[in-house]
């Protein structure tokens, strides 16, 4: 059995394994300037039918499942919601960016894999370029129904006008509590709530919050079923900062992410440009550190780099 690729124009790119919608990646999505329009996807689901991601849902309603969402570019936010002031707190403020698709390079389904590349531009609050983005999907062909492998990268670079861009989280502009959050994000379902963690080096529960390591691994209980599930995040080794800073929670809600961004600032300037390339393993049944390790071998070995 193979992937399958179905592009509706204007709105969403399907990949299915069987019958198995695996994912939809949605490119124009419509959406209130406060949440920064964003591309983004859900469902993110084994082909066995175990779903890994909650899309705007009624706490964040700027948490589209799996996404690049930027907290803080120049002081524009490229993530959704209210911003964190320093001395303020959560403010809603007019300074919501967008993320624009402009163009796909690549659509195209191999022997192994569904490869997708398009082109982005982001736009500040007044709609000036900031940065073109190139970005790649690249969903392998599952070795059995209860697994899927991805590699998501991101190219970013600055525009001109807009001049060297830095990145910032809300523990880096002041917010006390760990909060470093910035960047790929997801955001799971509320079955997935009150799960266990842990990551590459043996942290588990709370220490992985700001831990750096390789990859970190979620394991929770899928609703229905009440069957065992975990997906992990793998980083790069050419990542800059790696091994990742993690933010990863499992009250009040479920939420996973390599924080580039954790509590130091990164500038990007103009003529140079940012490349992340990250890995995401879903796994349906029970699973721990050492078959996330090897996930994470055999995702090094299949990914580009």
């Amino acid at each position: 059995m193979s992937l399958t690729l179905t592009h509706v124009v204007d709105n969403l790119v399907r990949v299915q394994y069987g019958q198995a919608t695996v994912l939809e990646y949605h490119y124009c999505p419509k959406v209130p300037r406060e949440e920064t329009p964003k591309p983004y996807i859900h469902p993110l689901a084994t082909p066995g039918g175990d779903l890994f991601t909650l899309d705007r849902p009624h706490d964040h309603a700027w948490h589209r499942g799996l996404y690049f969402g930027w907290a803080w570019v120049n002081g524009v936010n490229l993530w959704g919601g209210a911003s964190y002031v320093r001395g303020r707190g959560y403010v809603l403020r007019d300074d919501h960016g967008e993320m624009v698709h402009l163009h796909w390079d690549v659509l195209e389904r191999g022997s192994d894999a569904v490869r997708m590349v398009e082109r982005l531009v982001w736009r500040d609050h007044d709609g000036h370029e900031m940065a073109q983005e190139r970005r790649a999907l690249t969903v392998y062909t599952p070795e059995s129904d209860n697994q899927l492998l991805l590699t998501l990268e991101s190219e970013i670079e600055p525009s001109g006008e807009a001049g060297q861009l830095e990145f910032s989280s809300p523990m880096i502009e002041g917010r006390p509590d760990p909060s470093g959050y910035s960047g790929l994000t997801l955001r799971m379902p509320r079955c997935m709530t009150g799960g266990e963690v842990l990551d590459a080096t043996g942290a588990q529960g709370d220490a992985v919050m700001g831990s750096r390591a390789r990859w970190a691994l979620y394991r929770a209980l899928q609703d229905g079923t009440c069957n065992p599930c975990a997906v992990a995040m793998f980083d790069h080794p050419s990542n800059p900062r790696h091994p990742t800073h993690w933010f990863v929670r499992s009250v009040p809600f479920a939420v996973l992410s390599p924080a580039l961004v954790w509590d130091e600032r990164f500038a990007l300037p103009v003529g140079q440009r940012l490349r992340l390339v990250y890995g995401v393993w879903l796994y349906s049944g029970e699973t721990g550190a050492q078959e996330a390790g090897a996930a994470f071998e055999t995702w090094l070995t299949r990914c580009s780099g």
